[in-house]
């Protein structure tokens, strides 16, 4: 599933005085290709804040930063800075760099660290991007590896959804039905991605001249669709005019209609099965996906429900190719020739992209507002589309989140509240008691993690890479070829992550950064700076910038080493713990190497804290509940709106009968989780309970004051109540918010 172009002997970075490639290139490129095969098998490396999604993040940022020795390697005798890649490697490290200045204030001290991480991983992708992919030979590459795992993803996918495999959500069960979600297992973010591998492989179907690779390329558009159709996505159709229409343009007219033609085709052949496919999914899902009373199982290949949907899938997917044969063979031609005249012209590159527009409005129209046409779709489908309107419950909680994080931003604006920040205060400015440890936006995250100065400079970074490519594609059309691949792939997924969080997939954060690299590789040569070319750095000058780049990529590897070792090891505790196999002094030990490793690690302490006061409910030694103490002091210091770390505390002064030491505690949690309804329950508990010792103590003052502040408490109640009733009637609530039991008795007692 790549392109084959003829090379020819430019000056490529890394290429010898014959035109050959040097090894240290065709190592870098395989190394990248590989990643991507094989590390989107851990949940797409997805970042959800807890420490088990940890080890296979580090483990694959370990893996990036070896690799990147490579290039470095070149860069230290070549990096010069007149030439715009020189510029942009180190215009993507202020990424990085924001994002540890940002962790100067952060909120979660392991989070803002974990993040630097993250960027500086995205960076040296983009950097491996850029000088790997100079030569034509190891861009087919990384193409090819790339373009392979999406095609392994899908299959993996397929396998899943007639169930000859299972893997826990790869079939994700929504309200309304199953949803595909392949490795990702999320539906929205496998949908951002099947959209960039859809368009890809529509650019590689009408663009290469290799015959095998484009008809493999044109087999393949169906399965992609139908597993697009299969998210159930509504965002993610959005999306796919907007990048088609961003991307044509840069199409010869003949190749645009190429392109146009080959989609069309595909997704009416794909549309036709969609329905019997969809059945076939639902009656095996009842067959294989585990449930209350059964265990997941799989089903045969050759079971007449697999067998049947496999041999839709591969009957479309030859009509597909084969329609893209007789094209190519049979009219491709005449149709340049009939177009000649017409495709001279400079107004040409815009007839397609008028069409498309029209296109596109007329089938939302129809389909919107006809029944008769959503009634040839599956029912499940039929009724998401039906319900697609600017007053979806889904519409209005990202509008929601967005406007949150806007009022969190407005508290750190400038360099904001470092990595991490959206999960670990969201709660303190939301506007109802919905739960989401993400933003459900790439670019509202980023604002609120690094500020305005942060978002800008990401934007900024992106924008000019954009720049220099479509500027660079115009100007140099004899360097034109299927790095407009990368352009695509980029465009796409960074598109859909304004609506979702497809970036917290480190996987996919990868790919769009090695992506926006490739697609500038190609046009190294001519990316001079005239105002710069007098600027020559001679001897070390020119080595002081990648050997600064080499002590940062050490120091991540040496760092990220010592995480990895201390997530593995906790995980590895955790499981010992829950299967038995060790004792209390032999996990304490475990979990005080892994704290010692990372002591801003919340987690950690969390877990150590709550296991000695399991063992103090049993013996009661005193020193335990000081150990305890000790811990939780340290590690708030690291994290101070853990929840975790709050409720341990407020429960350790309980247990030392300090029940007026609880009370400042309780007020900070109800400021950072304000629609947190057990919280409102525990202060006016233990309001309720010094108010009654202070009466017994004749104190009259002081059981006033906690009256009125539990008469407060229940007014606060009240007020948020009131707001949840504002809440349009489409809209979800999220978490319950009433006054319990617990609660109505205190305020009883006051009576």
């Amino acid at each position: 599933m790549g392109a084959r172009q003829k090379a020819t002997k430019r000056d490529y970075p890394g290429n010898t005085g014959r035109g050959e490639v040097s090894p240290l290139w065709w190592l870098g490129a395989i190394g990248l290709a590989l990643f991507f095969i094989f590390f989107p098998y851990d949940r797409g490396l997805f970042n959800g804040y807890e420490s088990s999604f940890e080890p296979p993040i580090y483990k694959s940022a370990i893996y990036i930063f070896i690799l990147s020795f490579l290039p470095l390697i070149y860069l230290i005798r070549n990096w010069k800075i007149s030439n715009h890649t020189g510029i942009m490697s180190i215009a993507v490290m202020l990424i990085p760099l924001v994002y540890w200045i940002s962790s100067m204030q952060a909120v979660s001290d392991y989070y803002a660290d974990f993040m630097v991480m993250v960027y500086g991983m995205f960076a040296l992708f983009f950097i491996n991007g850029l000088y790997t992919a100079g030569a034509v030979q190891t861009r087919y590459i990384i193409e090819g590896g790339i373009m392979i795992a999406g095609g392994i993803i899908v299959l993996f996918g397929l396998f899943n959804l007639f169930g000859q495999t299972y893997y826990m959500d790869a079939l994700w069960r929504a309200h309304d039905g199953y949803r595909l979600t392949s490795v990702f297992q999320y539906s929205n973010t496998y949908a951002g991605f099947l959209i960039a591998l859809f368009l890809a492989c529509l650019y590689y179907a009408s663009h290469s001249g290799n015959r095998y690779i484009r008809l493999m390329n044109a087999a393949f558009l169906v399965p992609i669709w139908i597993s697009f159709m299969l998210t159930f996505s509504r965002g993610a159709f959005v999306i796919i005019p907007i990048v088609v229409l961003l991307t044509i343009p840069l199409l010869k007219l003949t190749k645009q209609i190429t392109y146009l033609l080959y989609m069309v085709f595909s997704v009416a052949v794909s549309m036709i099965i969609l329905g019997k496919i969809t059945t076939i999914m639902n009656d095996i899902a009842a067959i294989v996906q585990p449930t209350g009373s059964k265990t997941p199982s799989t089903i045969s290949l050759f079971n007449s429900l697999p067998a049947t949907g496999w041999g839709l899938l591969l009957a479309a997917s030859l009509v597909s190719a084969a329609f893209v044969w007789l094209y190519h063979a049979k009219l491709e031609t005449w149709v340049e020739s009939k177009l000649a005249r017409i495709a001279d012209r400079k107004w040409s590159f815009l007839l397609i992209p008028a069409l498309i527009v029209v296109i596109t409005i007329a089938s939302a129209a129809l389909l919107l507002s006809s029944p008769a046409v959503r009634g040839l779709l599956p029912q499940q489908l039929a009724d998401r589309f039906e319900n697609i309107n600017f007053n979806q419950h889904s519409v209005l909680e990202r509008l929601t989140f967005y406007k949150d994080g806007l009022k969190a931003a407005s508290d750190y604006p400038v360099i904001g509240a470092g990595g991490g920040a959206w999960q670990a205060m969201y709660e303190q400015y939301q506007n109802n008691p919905y739960e989401s440890r993400q933003a459900h936006s790439f670019y509202v995250q980023v604002l609120v993690e690094v500020g305005w100065l942060g978002l800008a400079i990401l934007i900024g970074f992106i924008a000019y890479a954009y720049f220099l490519y479509i500027r660079s594609h115009i100007r140099h059309p004899e360097l034109r070829g299927s790095h407009l691949v990368f352009f695509i792939l980029s465009l796409s997924l960074l598109a859909h992550s304004a609506m979702d969080f497809d970036m917290s997939y480190v996987y996919i954060g990868a790919l769009v950064f090695l992506s926006l690299g490739c697609m500038l590789a190609p046009f190294r040569n001519k990316l001079e700076i005239a105002s710069l070319s007098n600027v020559q750095f001679n001897d070390w000058r020119k080595s002081v910038y990648p050997a600064l780049l080499a002590v940062i990529c050490f120091t991540l590897l040496i760092v990220t080493s010592i995480h990895y070792s201390a997530a593995s090891r906790y995980n590895e505790t955790i499981t010992m713990a829950v299967e038995q196999k060790a004792s209390y002094a032999q996990l304490m030990e475990m979990l005080d190497k892994s704290i010692d490793q990372a002591p801003d690690q919340a987690t950690y302490s969390v877990t150590k804290v709550s296991w000695i006061l399991q063992v103090y409910e049993q013996s009661k030694d005193p020193e335990l509940l000081k150990q305890a103490q000790q811990t939780l002091d340290s590690a708030r210091k690291h994290d101070e709106y853990n929840r975790g770390l709050l409720s341990l505390q407020i429960r350790l002064h309980q247990l030392n009968g300090k029940l007026e030491d609880t009370l400042p505690v309780l007020d900070e949690a109800l400021l950072k989780f304000p629609w947190m309804i057990e919280m409102y329950e525990h202060a006016m508990l233990a309001y309720g309970d010094v108010r009654r010792i202070a009466l017994q103590s004749k104190d009259e003052e002081k059981a006033s004051q906690y009256e009125q502040r539990i008469r407060d408490l229940e007014a606060e109640v009240n007020r948020r109540m009131t707001m949840l009733e504002t809440l349009p009637e489409e809209q979800k609530q999220g978490r319950s918010f009433y006054f319990t039991t617990p609660m109505k008795e205190v305020l009883a007692s006051l009576k």
